[in-house]
């Protein structure tokens, strides 16, 4: 009865639904979604509450805890037919305050229209007869005014994402400001092109943490592998007949392939990107000794084809696949889903589909790692350009990888950041749409990547050599590599697309170690570890590169003996007997100190206490951010979910190589929050230019978003490689 205007047709619509509910005779199951408004004093009628206090209908309900005080625990007559059961924390005023804040900054923002359409709208010649493909967040996807809206102006519906509210339609421009005036969608957006951004075990920290003694809880040695950990891969299909995922033998270790593209129905890799991202990850080669083997080599991988031939996609396809992993993620025990592409960020977080979507898959306890981009620099001038994060990305709970550069050596000491590797802030934005402040930009400015890895010129598993990378880049692969029979060939790529897998890899080891970890707590112990690189700030490298000695050796020290998500504000995450270690690690013969921080939207915490104890930012569902408060002028505070021990900082440092914090200033504090405007919207003092709003040159495409994918992923930086 959402579109009922007057208390009569309500009475008449809850009647009806009682007498069906009565006259099924226990067939159906009743739950009212606020369930104050249909009993007591405020209900329309009065039938539903006779119906129940006479036994005919037993029922469920969700309601606010004031909604629930107010009008039923209040009024005797009416309580003694419910049994209340509490689901969120109401230990005082001030975290009730603070919970209803937090909730309010993940609600969509400022206009319902994103801004490249509002462009396409303001540019439009055809008088609003141009169609285009766009995703329509709707509050209610089975409202019949917003049905009768599409009909009278001829949307077409192409899909519905699963049984969300989220739409996938055609529709023509002139339609547009209509939806947008109906009081019934959330947010609007084109369905964008999504596009692919392209020795492991040394250089990661990994090999001499593979095997793992008896000791720290465990009675017994065991091998860190990924064992029994399932990864999701969204990219172009994975080439299964490939010797990395078979480990030798018949059976492979891609467990389950499903297609989301549009128009084909094969899961095969045949654009040759998404072979060489799974098998970073967790490849198995055993040719040359085991020199190409990935990061987790007996984790199940499970392929999700949301990329064509030439490496393009669309966003309700790749929105479809992450739905179909909220379904399905328990099946499998999808514990990590590696996205090695992206889109351009415009929406702000809060609006954004994919955002929307990957946000989701953390109350699932899924960390999804995703790639930050390949448009660090112009690639006519070779000048830095920062505020090119893509899109899921720009989004504060997933974790979010550039990349480095190795120079081909297993040492650390000459490590510097790969040119491409995109930086932050994120500047993604919505535009305010009421009051004196209509049309004014606020942009997310959140510091991004969170930490960067290995990702130019990295050797791992080719797909076949029909493939369209092979194809247009024969160099890709050589006379070492190349050798009889698709099946056990390796290639070369390079990009953030490589790094991402390389960390989801790490987060499946921790996961393998200690299953009961949320997934803020591994995106923590992952930053925590990280390498500061000296001389690179926070908006290229985030906390540091990929660490995993650090992070096994930290992780194996916390208890596993209960649910961690379940542990209170402060508890200890250490073991009995366990000491905190010592916070640095020896990779590749260079000993460095961790991180010690993490990083949260506009400012960076730092404090053993952020590895030493529980903290309610970690539950799942929750990221860091949810952690901190900001008053009216945009001041940062901690708030309840963070424990003692945790220091809130707001410069954006330039490191120099120790912990988090240890540099120079290279923005001042509070540039990053306010009006979301960094100096004069455009201009990034020091170093470089910001180029953050982008120039539309079609349906929802931003000029360096994919123009220079293929020079990056067949190029990369033209330093000494692998071998």
């Amino acid at each position: 009865f959402s579109n009922s205007r007057v208390a009569s047709d309500v009475a008449k619509a809850v009647d009806a639904v009682v007498d069906e509910t009565i006259a099924s005779k226990g067939q159906i199951i009743l739950f009212i979604d606020e369930l104050t408004n249909l009993v007591g004093a405020t209900a329309a009628k009065t039938k539903l509450f006779t119906a129940v206090s006479e036994g005919k209908i037993t029922m469920i309900g969700g309601s606010s805890a004031a909604a629930y005080d107010q009008r039923i625990e209040s009024q005797p007559e009416i309580a003694a037919f419910f049994a209340g059961i509490l689901v969120t924390d109401r230990s005082g005023a001030v975290a009730a305050t603070e919970t209803k804040t937090e909730n309010e900054r993940t609600q969509f923002r400022g206009d319902n229209v994103s801004p490249d359409m509002r462009e396409m709208l303001a540019n439009d010649t055809t008088g609003g007869t141009k169609r285009m493909d766009v995703i329509i967040q709707a509050k209610d996807a089975e409202n019949q005014a917003l049905r009768s809206i599409m009909s009278q102006n001829n949307i077409q519906l192409n899909d519905r994402i699963g049984n969300s509210d989220t739409l996938v339609v055609n529709l023509p421009l002139r339609s547009v400001n209509e939806l947008s005036q109906s009081g019934l969608i959330n947010y609007m957006s084109p369905d964008r092109e999504t596009t692919s951004t392209g020795l492991l075990e040394t250089t990661s920290g990994i090999s001499v943490m593979r095997s793992q003694p008896s000791g720290y809880g465990r009675s017994s040695a065991y091998t860190l592998d990924g064992t029994g950990v399932g990864i999701a891969v969204l990219d172009s299909g994975i080439y299964t007949a490939q010797k990395s995922f078979n480990d030798g033998t018949s059976s492979s270790r891609v467990v389950f392939s499903k297609n989301f593209v549009t128009g084909i129905t094969s899961t095969e890799d045949d654009y040759g990107h998404g072979t060489h991202v799974a098998s970073i990850a967790a490849g198995s080669a055993t040719r040359d000794t085991s020199a190409y083997k990935g990061i987790a080599p007996k984790i199940n991988l499970i392929n999700l084809k949301v990329l064509n031939s030439i490496g393009t996609g669309k966003t309700s396809d790749l929105v479809t696949a992450l739905t179909w992993i909220a379904t399905n993620y328990a099946t499998y025990n999808i514990k990590v889903v590696n996205m090695s592409l992206g889109t351009a960020a415009i929406d702000s977080w809060t609006n954004d589909v994919l955002c929307n979507k990957v946000r989701d898959l953390n109350k699932f306890g899924i960390l999804v790692v995703v790639a930050a981009g390949n448009n660090g620099k112009n690639f006519v001038t070779g000048q830095k350009v920062y505020g090119r994060i893509h899109s899921p990305g720009n989004d504060p709970s997933v974790l979010t990888v550039g990349a480095t550069n190795t120079m081909g050596t297993d040492s650390r000491s000459d490590d510097v950041m790969a040119t491409y590797s995109s930086h932050g802030p994120t500047r993604s934005f919505y535009t305010d749409n009421s009051g004196s402040g209509s049309g004014m930009k606020y942009y997310d400015n959140i510091i991004k990547p969170d930490m960067v890895a290995p990702g130019n010129k990295i050797v791992a598993a080719k797909a076949k050599s029909t493939s369209t990378l092979i194809t247009l880049n024969p160099t890709l692969t050589n006379s070492t590599l190349n050798i009889a029979g698709d099946d056990n060939d390796m290639m070369y790529l390079s990009g953030t697309s490589m790094s991402t897998p390389m960390v989801s890899g790490a987060a499946a080891l921790l996961f393998q170690m200690n299953p009961k970890m949320t997934p803020t707590l591994v995106k923590m112990l992952l930053e925590y570890t990280a390498q500061p690189l000296n001389g690179v700030n926070m908006l290229e490298q985030g906390a540091g590169q990929l660490n995993i000695e650090g992070a096994i050796k930290l992780a194996r020290t916390y208890r596993f003996d209960s649910d961690i998500n379940a542990f209170a504000n402060g508890a200890t995450l250490l073991q009995t007997g366990q000491t905190f270690p010592t916070a640095s690690s020896t990779v590749g013969g260079t000993t460095f100190a961790w991180s010690q921080g993490i990083l949260a939207n506009h400012v960076y915490l730092t404090g053993q206490s952020l590895a030493s104890k529980y903290h309610d930012a970690y539950e799942k569902d929750f990221w860091f951010e949810n952690g901190i408060a900001y008053n009216s002028s945009g001041t940062p505070s901690l708030n309840y979910l963070w424990a003692s021990g945790v220091t809130l900082n707001q410069n954006v440092m330039t490191s120099n190589g120790a912990a988090m914090g240890g540099g120079t200033v290279m923005l001042a504090s509070g540039v990053l929050v306010g009006d979301g405007v960094l100096v004069g919207d455009g201009v990034l003092v020091g170093d470089g230019v910001l180029v953050g709003d982008g120039v539309l040159v079609g349906d929802g495409v931003l000029v360096g978003d994919t123009t220079f994918a293929m020079t990056v992923l067949a190029g990369g930086d033209n330093t000494a490689c692998m071998q």
